[in-house]
């Protein structure tokens, strides 16, 4: 009998959770699984849509999380205007005796740059008092003051959402006192620092994405309220504890756990996020997802569908076991790779499903194999998957790496327990079942 098993899927978009196929691997999807148009709102800054309401799936809403939308709700007198022209440069003036500008800092095309930092323009003269002030977009609480003759700095009041990408524009038309014009706009943009992990795993957990609760050790301050104040808590965390969601916790789901780190259960947990949210699963931390958890948060939109983790046990008989929000809810009997082919240890999440798919690769032998119709495929490492397969018996080593269930079981995995985002360990195979399947 030909060994089967271990299979990549289709290539997706770069940058999203896939797996990797070797060079004779090919998959032909039958399911469209993550829509990828949502790629291009990654440019859109802070206006975007996402879900909204206390976990209605099929509901989304306009959110625009600029200084402008936050002014009309009445979170501050003073607003900003938040368009940039897209012409210009760092550096321009009109040539020969024109008025020049040049954006000293933040330094144009600079990244990791503070979430607070000083905005500094300078002219090559003096300019004419009342002269328009530069504008940012994405719009930023503040004030713009002169500093001497020549320069203009503007002092945020707020945070900048984390990676966001910032511009300023300083537009044409401004003259001198001398009566030079600047003869064209000068816009320079840079990118934000990244925000905490601590921070993106206390509104997970908070949103039940996580095993665990979060709580707040300290009354929220004045100054952390409103949309400005969530912002500046994704990069300074509030002080808080966790605490394990269910008192049956299985210790290996614990032992995977590390606070302050992004770990597999919190990248699961982010994908488990994004994809209910409509978003691509990215499976490092993009803008857009900081930007819908902040509005996730604020809505106190939570998980519709509950915590599972699904854990591999290689003693024979072999079996994967589903825990689901405080209980073991089904224990399969599987098979996983044979020596040579073993399924990889460790912790691991979802991130690509498919109802029915196509794998290929090649047998241990050397021949190909090419199998159409497997059903009820979870990747979770690479092309390595929890799907169905047809075997005379299941309990001990059949497969090429992946875990195979009975068909039905399989059906059952996918509808009902299994989803974007599910942790899912592998134990490493005992010494005893090793000797038995020698």
């Amino acid at each position: 009998m030909t060994l089967q098993g271990r299979s990549p899927s289709p290539r997706p978009s770069a940058g999203r959770a896939r797996p990797q196929p070797s060079a004779h691997r090919t998959v032909r999807t039958l399911e469209v699984l993550i829509a990828g148009g949502l790629a291009a709102a990654l440019a859109l800054g802070v206006l975007l849509a996402v879900r909204s309401g206390g976990g209605n799936r099929g509901s989304h809403r306009r959110v625009d999380l600029s200084v402008a939308a936050r002014l009309r709700a009445g979170h501050s007198k003073h607003p900003q205007s938040s368009r940039a022209s897209t012409g210009g440069s760092a550096s321009a003036g009109a040539g020969g005796g024109g008025l020049h500008a040049e954006v000293l800092s933040p330094a144009p095309g600079s990244t990791d740059v503070a979430p607070t930092a000083t905005v500094t323009v300078r002219f090559s003269a003096p300019l004419t008092p009342g002269s328009t002030m530069p504008t940012l977009d994405p719009a930023l609480q503040g004030s713009w003051e002169q500093v001497g003759s020549r320069t203009w700095r503007f002092t945020p009041t707020e945070a900048a959402v984390p990676l966001s990408t910032e511009s300023v524009t300083v537009p044409a038309g401004i003259t001198s006192s001398s009566g030079a014009e600047l003869s064209r706009a000068v816009t320079a943009s840079w990118t934000v620092r990244n925000g905490s992990v601590l921070r993106l795993q206390q509104v997970l957990a908070e949103l039940g994405y996580l095993p665990l609760t979060w709580t707040r050790t300290a009354p929220q301050s004045t100054a952390s309220t409103g949309a400005a104040g969530a912002v500046s808590e994704m990069y300074d965390p509030p002080a808080g504890t966790f605490a394990w969601r269910y008192p049956n916790t299985p210790p290996q789901l614990e032992a995977a756990w590390k606070q302050g780190a992004f770990d597999r259960m919190t990248a699961g947990a982010m994908v488990a996020f994004e994809v209910k949210d409509g978003l691509p699963g990215y499976t490092s931390i993009r803008p857009i997802m900081w930007q819908t958890l902040l509005t996730a948060e604020a809505d106190h939109t939570t998980n519709p569908e509950g915590y599972t983790y699904a854990l591999v046990s290689q003693a024979l008989p072999e079996t994967l076991t589903l825990w689901h929000d405080g209980v073991d809810v089904e224990t399969f009997t599987v098979n996983t790779g044979i020596n040579g082919r073993n399924t990889p240890v460790g912790n691991f999440f979802v991130y690509r499903r498919f109802i029915s798919t196509t794998m290929s690769g090649e047998n241990p032998n050397g021949t190909y194999y090419d199998d159409h119709g497997v059903r009820w495929v979870n990747y979770f490492d690479g092309g390595v998957a929890i799907h169905g397969f047809v075997r005379a018996s299941y309990g001990f080593p059949q497969s090429l790496g992946c875990v195979e269930l009975p068909l039905p079981d399989a059906e059952i995995a996918y509808e009902q327990w299994l989803h974007y985002g599910t942790l899912v360990t592998v134990e490493p195979e005992p010494a005893a079942s090793k000797a038995a399947s020698a």
